[in-house]
Parts: C-alpha cells; structure tokens; sequence
C-alpha cells in the first residue's frame, strides 16, 4: 500500500459520513453533540476498515468472486461495528434498536451493500489508476534499461570504430612513412646517377681521347690495348646502369621471391672483372681470398647489386691501396668482408650500423658516396643480411653477414662472430 491508497482511503471514508449528515441533523440528533460527533467518528472508521478490507480483497481476488466477498465484507463489518459502538454512540439514524435481531441484521447489512456501493468503485477505479501508474512506470523503467543498453552497445560500437579507426591511421602512418622512405629512395638515386657515372664515363673519354691520338700517329698497335680498355670500361658502364634500374624495381615489387644458393666466390669475381679499368685507374690491387665452395642463399640480382656498390666504394674510398676480399663460413653464418684503405665519417659508420631501416643517411652521404651505401643498405635489410661497417686509422672495412648453412666443403670452418 502506497500513499496515495491511505489518501484515498481517508477521503472516501470521510465523505461517507459527512453524506449521512444532513439526514441525522434534521432527525433532531444535533441535540445531542457528543453522539452524533461519536457515532460519525464510528462511521469515518467503519467505512476506513471496509475500504482496506476491499483493498485486500481485490488484491486475492479478481472480477465477480472479488466484488461478492466485498460487499459481503461490508455487511459483516456494518453489523461488526453498531454491536460493538452502539451501547456508547447510536451512529444509525433510523430506529434500529426497537427492532428484532433479524431485522437488525438486514438493515445492518443493507447498510454495508450501500457503503460497498460507494466504496467498491472507489477502490476500482483506484486499482485502476495504480495498475496504469505501475504500469506506466514499469513502461519508463524498461525504457530506461532499453535506452541504457542501447548507449552501451552504441558506447561499445563506438569504442571499436575509435580502435578500428586508430588501426587504420596507425596502418596508413606506416604507410606514408614507407611511401616517404621510398620517394626519398628514389628521389636520391636520381640525384645521384650522374654521381656514380661519371667516373666511368670519364674514364672513357680519356681512352676515346687516347684512340684517337694513336689513331692520327698511325700506332695501330697501341690501338688494340685501348680498345679492350673501352670495351672493359663500356661493361662496366652497363653493370652500373643494369644496376640502377634494377633497383628503380624494388619499390614496385618488394618481394624477393627468386632466392637461390649461389657461390659466393664466383658472383665476387663476376663483379670484379667489371671494375678491372677502373682500379687500375686508381692504383688499387686486389686481393681475394673466398673459399670456392661457400654458398649463401639469396636472391642473386640484389646480392649483385651490393657486392657491386660495396667494390665501387672500396674503389673509390683509396688510391694506391689494397683492397682485401675475404669470406668464411660455419654450420651458423657465413660472413663476407671488404676492407680497403681510407677512412669513412664517423656519422656515416653509424647510420649504416643502425638497426632501423627508414632512417634517412646524414647530409653530404650521396655526395661523398654516391648511391652505393644507401642501395647496399636498403637491399640488405629485404634480403634479411646483416650489414656493418667499421672505419678507423685509414682504413675501411664492411661485414655482410648470412645466416643458416651456407657452404658445402667438409672441413670445419672458422668461428665467425659478427659484430
């Protein structure tokens, strides 16, 4: 029971006596005050009980078995109530007590059926009216819980977009960095194609200049020497061009799917027979020292390329000097070397031994070193070898090293520890 029952209650149970009122004052029961206030008050609380009693009653029971007990509750508390107040205060105003005790019965009762009458629609439409509050209520509670969920999912859908959406960015970010390295990639190897070339062409204008100076003296025979010198020169003009734009590929395929053992003195050799001009144009010497039975598995376009490069840079880095090739395997690694003379700045040495690979060289780097360090940089970390360079008291040297069993000769090798 709520509030608004008990206000209800007292309302309708107040205007029951005040409706009998007007009838027991003009009966002459206004002489006497005492009873008349008594017997209302005995009414007020008479009708009080039977509106709770309905109230209970409907609750248990529903339709004609709920709306008979009711008016029978009513008889048996009009009749509960005169015997129990009527020796204090005669609250019925019609002449009951001269009556036998059925006839007080009847009318007792009858007086119960006309307070039921007024009470039992009260208290339905009462019910009424609280069933659609509860109703109502329940309506906005569940409302509530639909809306509340409703903010959850939405909270919930929400959240994955945001992370989807940082994916996303954080996937496009890596993206554009890799689109950025690779411009500047390329950006470089187009500023620094006549950088690499222009030694060996060069080179060729002082043999074709050569040529013809034997030509117009008529020394035929000095001729032929210069021409194989050309014919040398022009080869290695076509291994760097060959280079080139088999690097200008890269960025477009990015997959180095074609790897294969290869020997690894033999790619050294088919590299350095390209540079034969040029270093002895520079007044290097060559010494080579690789097993003829080690092999490395890799792609052999790309391992051309840096070998290439590496042999260009030792070419270029000294004059008068020795340039020393070496390699050595065991069951773990194979380590190839390039050492030659001539030091290299220290702010190169450590960008080429970092560890991340989108990291862009120090500024002069194409300049002083052409395309090489950066071709060989970038290749190796696609084909997964460790690259590393050390430079101190005029000398240089580079360590490529490849991982897994890479050689066939039966003899125990030396232990290898790359750094």
């Amino acid at each position: 029971m709520n509030h608004f029952l008990h206000r209800a209650g007292f309302i309708v149970a107040a205007s029951i006596p005040l409706f009998v009122l007007p009838a027991r004052i003009s009966e002459g029961q206004w002489k006497d005050p005492v009873n008349l206030i008594g017997s209302e008050i005995v009414i007020f609380m008479m009708s009080l009980t039977c509106w709770y009693a309905i109230h209970l009653i409907q609750q248990q029971y529903r339709r004609w078995p709920g709306l008979l007990l009711s008016v029978l509750c009513c008889c048996v508390l009009s009749n509960v109530f005169y015997f129990t107040f009527n020796p204090i205060f005669k609250d019925f105003p019609f002449r009951t007590a001269q009556n036998p005790i059925g006839i007080k019965l009847l009318m007792l009762s009858s007086r119960g059926v006309l307070i039921s009458i007024i009470l039992i629609p009260a208290a339905y439409f009462l019910k009424r009216d609280r069933d659609a509050r509860s109703q109502r209520k329940e309506n906005e509670r569940l409302a509530i819980e639909r809306v509340k969920i409703e903010n959850r999912l939405l909270d919930q859908a929400v959240t994955e977009r945001t992370q989807a959406l940082q994916q996303t960015l954080s996937t496009l970010e890596v993206s554009q960095e890799i689109l950025e390295h690779q411009l500047y990639i390329q950006s470089r190897l187009v500023a620094s194609i006549t950088h690499d070339i222009r030694g060996p062409f060069k080179y060729l204008l002082i043999i074709s200049e050569e040529i013809c100076r034997l030509a117009q003296k008529q020394e035929y025979e000095q001729i032929g020497s210069y021409t194989m010198e050309l014919n040398k020169s022009l080869e290695t003009m076509y291994g760097f061009v060959n280079n080139i734009l088999e690097f200008t590929k890269l960025p477009v395929h990015q997959k180095l799917d074609r790897s294969q053992r290869i020997n690894l003195a033999q790619i050294v050799k088919d590299k350095l027979k390209l540079f034969d001009g040029i270093i002895s144009t520079n007044s290097n010497q060559v010494h080579l020292d690789i097993d003829p039975l080690i092999f490395v598995t890799s792609n052999p376009s790309f391992l051309g390329i840096v070998i290439h490069n590496l042999l260009d840079n030792a070419n270029k880095n000294g004059r008068n000097g020795l340039i020393k090739i070496g390699a050595s395997a065991d069951q773990l690694v194979t380590l190839l070397t390039i050492e030659n003379a001539g030091s290299i700045a220290r702010e190169i040495v450590e960008w080429v031994n970092l560890k991340s690979s989108h990291t862009y060289p120090p500024v002069g780097t194409t300049e002083t070193q052409g395309i090489g360090l950066i071709l060989v940089r970038e290749i190796t970390s696609l084909l997964e070898v460790n690259f590393q360079m050390e430079s101190s008291n005029n000398k240089t040297k580079v360590l490529l090293t490849f991982s897994g069993h890479n050689t066939d000769s039966q003899q125990d090798a030396i232990e290898i520890r790359p750094i």
